[in-house]
């Protein structure tokens, strides 16, 4: 086949899938079986993910690794992971006040979400 064909084709499929895969991106499960629409979270959110991202590295002292929306029971926060000398945290960050709403110690493969990353 031809490469002027090809490379079009390619390049149509990557765009449409990627469409796909970032609506998909949108939505998280909750433990209920509702979903959180997380393009809502963070449209009205108060503060930034780098806000968040900025303030759980603080707190820690350590480098953020991963960030996300968590739902706990209906209560919507920023969750963002932190390395500090090995040991990673598990940093909750409420998303109208930018307090820290929890912070605990968590394992690389112990992040309740099932996916074992």
């Amino acid at each position: 086949m031809n490469s002027r064909k090809i490379i079009p084709a390619l390049m149509a499929a990557t765009i449409a899938f990627g469409s796909f895969g970032a609506a998909g991106l949108a939505f998280a499960k909750e433990s209920k079986g509702q979903e959180t629409n997380e393009a809502q979270v963070m449209q009205n959110a108060k503060i930034t993910m780098q806000q968040a991202i900025a303030t759980a590295e603080q707190a820690v002292g350590g480098k953020a690794t991963g960030s996300g929306i968590d739902d706990e029971k209906g209560v919507v926060a920023f969750e963002v992971e932190v390395v500090k000398d090995g040991l990673q945290h598990k940093v909750l960050i409420d998303t109208q006040t930018g307090k820290i709403t929890k912070q605990v110690m968590a394992s690389a493969d112990n992040d309740d979400d099932g996916d074992n990353d």
